[in-house]
């Protein structure tokens, strides 16, 4: 009788502690898929942080009227994520297809100058538009637009004109038959006027032996900023900094 008590004993022992594993795994179990519902995953965090944004990007006035960069359709905006030669982790980074107006002050319709290439890039250290550089060759407003204030090698650069109330585009004519929509030019060397002639300093990538100098100056009949020259300078002869890669 003893022997028996005994052997009941034990299997209720054996029944009790197995039922204690099984409730264990099932917390166990619960408390991981509560953990992975949860915890976002990455994508929808990047979509929660890009959001709709249509602004003004950037505006050029005269007493004629207003260049104004603005999205053609629609365009996002998110923070630029991490810190790199491209900017800071919290700048500001627009994608979508963007489009030059002119915005006449007589009051009539805005008028398309230009179309950005597809998925046009702007990376700016705030949401304020940004204010093109002005400046004047002969009788011709011309207003310098750079949609990213940074960058590792060139910084892209698009010339526009106004001239008798009309805006247009200004291409480079780097020879007879190649023509340019935008240049590049050197991160921390700003282009350069002076006596009708304009200066760009081209870009640099690590390894480059030269950096290319252009001298131009601007045809208002060809709407074209005519190459007159190009130097080559090596990059220990500039004055300031270069781009970090």
């Amino acid at each position: 009788m003893r022997i028996k008590m005994a052997l009941m004993v034990t299997i209720l022992a054996l029944l009790s502690a197995c039922v204690n594993s099984v409730d264990k795994e099932n917390l166990a179990i619960h408390v991981n898929n509560d953990t992975t519902t949860s915890s976002p995953n990455s994508s929808s965090m990047a979509t929660e942080a890009k959001r709709e944004d249509n602004s003004i990007r950037a505006i050029g006035t005269n007493q004629d009227g207003r260049l104004l960069v603005k999205p053609a359709s629609q365009a996002n905006v998110a923070t630029l994520g991490a810190s790199s030669c491209l900017g800071v982790d919290s700048d500001l980074r627009w994608l979508g297809d963007y489009e030059m107006l002119w915005e006449p002050t007589s009051g009539g319709a805005s008028r398309k100058v230009m179309t950005f290439p597809i998925d046009f890039e702007i990376v700016q250290p705030s949401d304020v538009p940004v204010k093109m550089q002005k400046f004047t060759l002969g009788t011709t407003d011309l207003f310098a637009y750079v949609p990213r204030y940074t960058d590792c090698h060139a910084l892209e650069t698009y010339l526009f004109g106004i001239n008798g109330g009309k805006a247009f585009p200004i291409t480079f004519e780097m020879k007879p038959g190649q023509i340019w929509t935008n240049i590049g030019q050197l991160p921390h060397h700003p282009f350069q006027v002076s006596n009708g002639e304009l200066t760009i300093t081209g870009g640099y990538a690590a390894g480059q032996d030269f950096i290319d100098v252009y001298h131009f100056y601007y045809d208002s009949k060809k709407h074209s900023m005519i190459l007159k020259k190009t130097d080559q300078v090596k990059p220990n002869d500039l004055t300031g900094s270069l781009p970090t890669p």
